[in-house]
């Protein structure tokens, strides 16, 4: 081809573009459920494009000064004087007072994690599995960014299997394929009018399967490329079942045998948690089960560890905790030993918070449910993630919702106010109009509704989540190797500035 019909053909693909973002509609077209929005002919022709691809480079920059905090406060914490030990107390109070990615924990605190580290650490020696439940809506479907996460702390703390599963599993998953030889009746409690149960038993899932009658459920992993290595095999297996009506039989099946079997001889009330473990580790279960019970979940872990357990609610704005039976969830939970509890929620709710008063409306109903978790369950540390950045069409282009930070700013202070912790998603992207950016990125971090991330994006949030709590476990250890000086480490950072801290060193 000549050089000539080279350019006329690139020229000719320009003019069809430029076609499309004018007869495209502004508001975007819905496939699916989904919208999918297309930048006008200024939007596209001008410099603000190209600026999209900057996302990498925005979110390395975020990640070099984390870095770089890890890195200094360990080399000055190698030198043993009280110079390098203020100023690496200085690192870590920037860190936790100025940082995007930052956890934000009631009354400033960096220490609101502790507990939960302890639990971790404690694994292996205990032998027991510490439960991380990671709730949300779609934008951590099919193992998102809990994937991510879970690998993260089994390879640091130990433990295998994907953690806890539905009875039905309908939504595919990267971790685990599931079936069910029969079709049970299943309940949401974050569905619809008609995916309801009459009753307010769901258990931790949010969700119940009831059986009546007999079936088998098989959960087996998956060996994907991109499905993470520790989530592969597992060797410890519960199931979690209640107000059995009858005589209750589950007998697991591994390896083509037959384990031991579970019996309930008789009705009864309330959760019951049926355990198998096994010798060896193994990739494929099944589970024959035969009676009246209701289905809350299925464990699927290691022999001791971490367990993250992916919990997506497609369309749920997470104000369903509430309604839950506490005497179906606390047991449950209590189980599971879950020692952090993460709710990532409030994309679904901003496109409908266009005023003060429904905006200070959702505020109040998120703080009830963390006040209703904490209650019931206060064992566990709890973080509200806010929402990514998401974009729609504001007078012809592409822009962040109007309302948006409004909307994380109170779910903010609905965490805080609780007594729980926040991370701002919004902030770790980048802020006002990052969404386009990471829609723009190569390869693109985000799908074209400007809403979901891919699954790379959705690797690298995760990055800095988990790179965000090494740093508070930095500190953590930090303590601990000077436990001498704790008091004194403890009460400068509630109280510098790093002016005093400036003047400390002088002194």
């Amino acid at each position: 081809m000549k050089a000539s019909q080279i350019l006329g053909f690139i020229f000719s693909i320009i003019l069809v573009l430029a076609g499309l973002c004018q007869v495209y509609p502004k508001d975007g077209v819905t496939v699916f459920d989904k919208k999918f929005l297309f930048p006008d002919l200024e939007e596209a022709l001008s410099h603000k494009s190209a600026d999209r691809v900057s996302a990498a480079e925005e979110l390395k920059r975020v990640e070099e000064s984390m870095a770089l905090f890890v890195q200094d406060s360990l080399a000055q914490v190698a030198k043993a004087d009280s110079l390098a030990l203020v100023d690496t107390i200085r690192t870590y109070a920037k860190f936790f007072r100025e940082h995007p990615s930052r956890f934000h924990l009631p009354n400033g605190e960096p220490n609101g994690l502790f507990s939960f580290f302890q639990a971790i650490e404690k694994c292996k020696s205990k032998k027991e599995v510490v439960h991380i439940l990671h709730y949300g809506d779609s934008q951590i479907e099919g193992d998102r960014i809990s994937g991510y996460i879970r690998q993260s702390f089994q390879e640091k703390f130990g433990g295998y299997g994907p953690g806890l599963l539905p009875a039905i599993q309908p939504i595919p998953s990267t971790a685990i394929s599931q079936m069910c030889s029969d079709s049970l009746p299943r309940f949401l409690i974050s569905g619809t009018l008609r995916q309801k149960a009459e009753h307010n038993r769901y258990g931790a899932l949010g969700q119940v399967a009831e059986l009546d009658g007999m079936c088998t459920i098989t959960v087996m992993a998956r060996q994907m490329k991109n499905t993470f290595s520790r989530t592969k095999k597992f060797s410890n297996i519960k199931l979690f079942v209640g107000n059995n009506k009858g005589a209750f039989l589950a007998t697991l099946v591994a390896n083509g045998k037959d384990k031991e079997k579970n019996y309930i001889g008789e009705s009864q009330k309330g959760l019951n948690v049926l355990s198998w473990n096994l010798d060896s580790m193994v990739s494929k279960v099944s589970i024959r089960l035969s009676g009246k019970a209701e289905i809350y979940g299925i464990s699927v872990d290691g022999k001791y560890g971490v367990a993250v357990d992916n919990i997506p609610m497609r369309g749920s704005s997470g104000t369903f905790f509430s309604s839950i039976d506490r005497n179906t969830v606390q047991p449950m939970l209590k189980a599971l030993n879950a020692k952090l509890i993460l709710m990532e929620y409030g994309g679904n709710s901003v496109p409908y918070l266009n005023s003060d008063k429904t905006i200070s409306g959702y505020k109040t109903t998120m703080a009830q449910q963390l006040k209703y978790m904490k209650r019931i369950y206060p064992d566990a540390q709890y973080m509200l993630i806010g929402p990514a950045d998401m974009s729609m069409v504001v007078d012809g282009k592409l822009q962040s919702y109007p309302r948006l930070e409004m909307v994380i700013d109170s779910l903010k202070s609905a965490a805080l106010d609780g007594g729980a912790m926040f991370w701002d998603m919004y902030q770790v992207m980048g802020g006002k109009n990052s969404m386009q950016k990471w829609v723009g990125n190569s390869p693109a971090w985000a799908a074209p509704d400007y809403i979901h991330f891919t699954r790379k994006g959705a690797d690298r949030i995760s990055e800095i989540f988990v790179e965000t709590m090494v740093n508070y476990y930095d500190y953590y250890r930090f303590l601990q190797r000077h436990e001498d000086k704790r008091q004194y480490i403890e009460n400068l950072m509630k109280t510098v500035e790093l002016k005093a801290v400036e003047e400390t060193k002088e002194e």
